[in-house]
């Protein structure tokens, strides 16, 4: 018979959509506070954590109240390593009348001490990022906090102009509120009004180029091209982004698994898992003939094949279309 363990009152509220991390623990610290005041609310900092302020923290008792709270953020990713082991063994002592809760900016190393013992006797929360319908269903209920309403292909677009990092969804659906003040919205005024993220827009354009989506990748690519981003850096993005495609595509014929393809290229875990996906709709020569039409294109204007000047981009959009076409049909 497997032995039960005592869960004490100790959260953890991590992963890589640390935004939905972050709210979980603010929501937490708001219902505290309404109910015992900020007398017994105590916040601490990464790497100004020590072990011992941590045991002096939780050993005291409350002031005229039943509970406290310990807020403690970035612990598991900045406080020193003994640190960490130690808060670890003293976590088996937090008194019935404490509440700690941890929340980290970062997916904490599963191999971390601290985070071995906060899954054994705490609760732990993983936040992943989110996609498809549930992207979708977020954004239309985050803009409807702030008064706005989204239909569904409003939060499509959102989602493909935006990405999936939802710190910066949140940024620009107050941005996009406080334009319309009350207004309503238009596909266009999102177009207009919304910061485009450049790697989320180049993931958008490689998953329609894999599906052969020819109406979908020319979209994409003028929303690229009117983003108001340097072209260049577009184009050296792409380049990147095949460039990377192709080592992952080798490995994982391999038999090699994304975590382990993102050490071996030091590449973050999140792009490579999502490029790895991605290979899917792409044979190993098709990966080297877009490389190189984008290599060719690169070239193009470095060496005035291509004329560009600050105001006119177009001789570089055509290219760019042509090597679009060419990769759909």
């Amino acid at each position: 018979m497997a032995e039960s363990v005592e869960k004490k009152s100790v959260y953890l509220f991590a992963g890589e959509d640390s935004f939905s991390a972050f709210e979980k623990s603010q929501l937490w610290k708001h219902r505290f506070l309404e109910k015992y005041g900020d007398l017994n609310c105590l916040s601490y900092y990464g790497e100004d954590l020590t072990a011992s302020e941590f045991q002096t923290a939780i050993e005291s008792y409350p002031f005229l109240s039943e509970k406290k709270l310990l807020m403690v953020q970035d612990f598991l990713a900045e406080g020193s390593t003994d640190d960490q082991k130690a808060v670890a063994d003293l976590i088996d002592g937090v008194p019935d009348y404490c509440v700690v809760v941890f929340f980290e900016h970062k997916k904490p190393d599963a191999r971390n001490a601290l985070y071995k013992k906060l899954v054994k006797v705490g609760q732990v929360e993983n936040y992943e990022m989110k996609s498809g319908v549930m992207l979708n269903r977020w954004i239309v209920e985050r803009a409807a906090k702030k008064s706005l309403r989204l239909e569904n292909r409003d939060a499509e677009l959102m989602a493909e102009l935006v990405g999936p990092n939802l710190w910066n969804m949140a940024n620009e659906i107050d941005k996009l509120a406080i334009y319309l003040n009350g207004a309503p919205v238009t596909q266009k005024i999102i177009e207009d009004v919304v910061s485009i993220n450049l790697a989320s827009s180049i993931f958008k354009l490689t998953d329609y180029l894999g599906e052969k989506r020819l109406k979908e990748s020319i979209r994409t690519l003028e929303i690229l091209v009117n983003s108001g981003e340097e072209i260049i850096g577009m184009i050296f993005m792409l380049v990147r982004h095949f460039r990377i495609m192709a080592q992952v595509k080798d490995l994982a014929e391999k038999g090699e698994r994304a975590p382990d393809i993102a050490k071996k290229i030091k590449e973050h875990p999140f792009v490579v898992s999502k490029i790895f996906a991605q290979c899917r709709g792409f044979s190993d020569r098709q990966i080297r003939e877009i490389y190189q039409m984008l290599l060719d294109v690169d070239s193009g204007f470095k060496t005035g094949r291509i004329k560009i000047s600050t105001n006119d981009h177009s001789e570089l959009v055509r290219e760019l279309e042509v090597m679009v076409g060419k990769i759909c049909l």
